[in-house]
């Protein structure tokens, strides 16, 4: 048994499934855990805390799967969560929706579609997730996240430079000069942003929202703002975090202009350390792994961002090279790419390697777990509050249903049947420092029915805008 027992708590869970992912990977056949002021006093078999302590309300899981809170290491919530589905960027020319998505941001629908995320999110068991600088309005992302309960890290869209190099492609999915000269924001302006975001949330408050140096990279942000932003990064104790090596024309644009690969020059100007977090990563070369693994940054792997778009993830990342070297690798749902569904992308992460490599397994289904679990909160900054489920943490987590085919058989080890069967299928009840915020499929601090028609109200005016038919294969009949 962990923690302590006979003091009265706030929440008692009993008789749980519980995948702990802590030191020893313990996976409680028959457990239980105490919570009080949202914060785990005692983790174990039930027969010892469950037995010993008393509670002003106590849940009879009755053997449901309970895991820790996942950690969505890289999502965009904005205004654009409101155009998917409709117009998947399965075209070569999507110019319509992003011309039509910048004329349609304003407050309420950066509220609306970050809300929608959040909802999706927890709906599928994330507690807590960051952005890379999404938010063109940050108080209404906000708002968004605390409507729902989550824990959030959002920023201000960051980014002040524009490379122009002869020949570069845009097509495979990198941002255009048009988008990039609309953005573009001065260097002073960046960094007085990421001030502003990381005093105004600060990182090391306890709250459910935290400011970080949130930035777009991709060779968007210029040398002088990444230096000056992982100083404010450092100076406010908080991770400096940014999308790096999307696709090969990153490393095409850094060596026309520095004569080496883009983490090469993440190196040599300093940026590269550990109080740094990269997302995407899919092209690296073999001393770029060795950078990473040296600097002890952390990565974040998108998946699904990836296979939808071609961009190499599977094929030509070194993910699992960098996990053996002991980089912490964390999962991602991104943008555009389908469901805010971090099991879904520790599936993706499971399969992937093994499909395209002929090996087995390359990446079991309990290192995936580690990804979206104590990876996830690593690369966030966060792993001494979440992450695991252990005395002291805060009580993040998810409770698993046990009514639905994708549970059953219930074998005393659930770690294959979470990953490659029942995912996010089953999730039921979602608590954040233990608060449930989502109760037995019920979200709790808001009408969600209320939030989907405004949701979609919003949407129709997007869909409207653009044409409903502007990318329909098929055609649509009234």
């Amino acid at each position: 048994m962990s923690g302590e027992t006979g003091a009265r708590v706030d929440t008692l869970l009993r008789h749980g499934r519980i995948l702990t992912m802590d030191q020893r990977r313990r996976i409680l056949v028959d457990g239980a855990i105490a919570i009080r002021q949202g914060i785990i006093t005692a983790v174990g078999p039930d027969r010892q805390v469950g037995a010993g302590t008393s509670a002003t309300t106590t849940r009879d899981l009755g053997g449901a799967l309970v895991h820790p809170g996942l950690v969505d290491a890289h999502v965009h919530a904005g205004s654009s969560e409101l155009s998917r589905g409709m117009a998947p960027k399965d075209h070569a020319d999507y110019g319509a929706v992003d011309d039509w998505l910048f004329a349609f941001r304003r407050p309420e629908t950066d509220h609306l579609g970050a809300l929608l995320s959040c909802m999706e999110m927890v709906s599928n068991g994330t507690t807590a997730y960051s952005d890379t600088g999404g938010s063109f309005y940050l108080e209404e992302t906000v708002r968004a996240i605390e409507t729902v309960g989550m824990r959030g890290m959002p920023g201000h869209v960051v980014l002040d430079f524009n490379p122009k190099v002869p020949g570069r492609d845009t097509s495979a999915g990198a941002m255009s000069d048009d988008e990039t000269e609309t953005l573009r924001t001065p260097t002073r302006e960046c960094v007085e942003r990421l001030e502003e975001q990381m005093t105004r949330y600060p990182f090391h408050n306890g709250d459910r929202i935290r400011g970080a140096a949130t930035m777009y990279g991709c060779m968007r942000c210029s040398d002088e703002l990444l230096v000056q932003a992982q100083a404010v990064a450092r100076e406010h104790g908080a991770p400096m975090i940014m999308h790096q090596s999307w696709d090969p024309e990153e490393v095409t644009i850094s060596e026309a202009l520095y004569g080496c690969r883009p983490i090469e020059h993440l190196a040599d100007i300093g940026v590269l350390d550990e109080n740094l977090t990269l997302v995407h990563m899919n092209h690296l070369s073999a001393r770029e792994v060795d950078l990473v693994a040296d600097a002890g940054t952390r990565v974040v792997h998108c998946p699904a961002a990836s296979l939808r778009r071609g961009m190499g993830a599977i094929r030509l990342g070194s993910f699992p090279e960098m996990l053996a070297k002991g980089v912490p690798v964390a999962l991602g749902s991104d943008g555009y790419s389908g469901r805010r569904d971090l099991l879904r992308q520790a599936y993706l992460a499971a399969v992937g390697f093994r499909e395209f490599r002929g090996e087995l397994p390359v990446l079991t289904g309990e290192t995936v777990l580690e990804m979206a679990t104590l990876h996830g909160a690593r690369a966030l900054g966060l792993d001494d509050e979440i992450g695991s489920i252990e005395v002291g943490k805060r009580a993040d987590l998810v409770v698993h249903r046990l009514d639905r085919p994708e549970a059953h058989p219930r074998f005393r080890d659930p770690v294959d049947n979470l990953v490659y069967f029942r995912a996010s299928s089953t999730v039921d009840t979602v608590f954040v420092d233990g608060e449930a915020i989502l109760d037995r499929g019920v979200f709790t601090r808001f009408d969600s029915g209320e939030a989907y028609r405004r949701i979609d109200a919003a949407a129709a005016e997007f869909e409207a805008g653009v044409g409903a038919a502007t990318y329909a294969a098929w055609p649509l009949v009234d």
